[in-house]
């Protein structure tokens, strides 16, 4: 009757006989085993994400460090959009836009003057 009585309650209060404890225990140690695994993995992909980013860091040093003589944009070149599409030059477009009007113009008015001046009117 004693060995009744020296048996210890699980965790629910409910005192399991040997087959149902080692069940729980292999539970538990599969569960810990999937835990772990995950948790190994996940330490993977964190080193190689930092792996990562230190190399970007690095680069981004590089790049500061390098000296502003070199310009990266000439004026000569096009700008190009982050996708590699060259974009236009927006800083010359109204200079450009307002010449082609003045010569437009004045196209137009040494026309009509030729005109006046050929038909003279009454």
């Amino acid at each position: 009757m004693t060995n009744e009585w020296q048996d210890t309650p699980e965790d629910d209060g409910i005192t399991l006989g040997p087959e149902e404890a080692l069940e729980r225990e292999i539970a538990k140690s599969k569960a810990l085993k999937v835990e772990r695994l995950k948790l190994k993995d996940q330490v993977e992909r964190l080193t190689a994400q930092n792996s990562e980013l230190h190399d970007q860091l690095e680069a981004f040093e590089q790049n500061r460090e390098t000296p502003p003589s070199s310009p990266k944009h000439s004026p000569d070149t096009p700008n190009t959009h982050y996708s590699g599409t060259p974009q236009p030059d927006t800083r010359f477009l109204p200079n450009r836009w307002a010449f082609f009007l003045l010569v437009f113009n004045l196209t137009a008015l040494g026309l009509l003057l030729i005109y006046l001046l050929q038909n003279p009117s009454p």
